[in-house]
């Protein structure tokens, strides 16, 4: 029986009915649901799991405050202040510039050797496809 499965009253998992009892009476004995996550941990080292994932950090680039477990997601992909490429220059900046950048930097012009033409830098790819040289 495959699909036959109970949930444990301590950690509120789904459990394999075969191991349940056993599953359960360990569950109970050494494991405690953090009250920040709910996940399980085992009860002698929850003041240490606290520190490590609940602990209140500064982001270094925005000073944002948030969960230690939290940071390096932050950093890679919420954090407005993360450095990002512009995608005509290639020059590194903060992404809360980002778009005031590029609409400069694209807007700036390049001659295009196969007509003679002065053309923005958002254009350049589009004026490839159909110029005449």
């Amino acid at each position: 029986m495959e699909g036959d499965f109970s949930v444990c009253r301590n950690c509120k998992r789904h459990v394999v009915s075969a191991n349940f009892t056993l599953h359960e009476a360990y569950c109970l004995r050494f494991l405690v649901l953090c009250p920040e996550c709910e996940e399980p941990v085992p009860k002698e080292t929850m003041e240490e799991h606290c520190k490590l994932e609940h602990q209140q950090v500064g982001c270094t680039m925005c000073q944002q405050s948030m969960q230690k477990s939290s940071l390096e997601f932050h950093k890679a992909n919420e954090c407005q202040e993360r450095p990002v490429e512009c995608k005509f220059c290639k020059l590194d900046m903060q992404l809360s510039k980002l778009e005031l950048h590029e609409s400069y930097c694209g807007s700036r012009t390049e001659l295009c050797q196969g007509c003679g033409q002065f053309i923005m830098h958002r254009m350049l790819a589009q004026h490839r496809d159909v110029c005449r040289s």
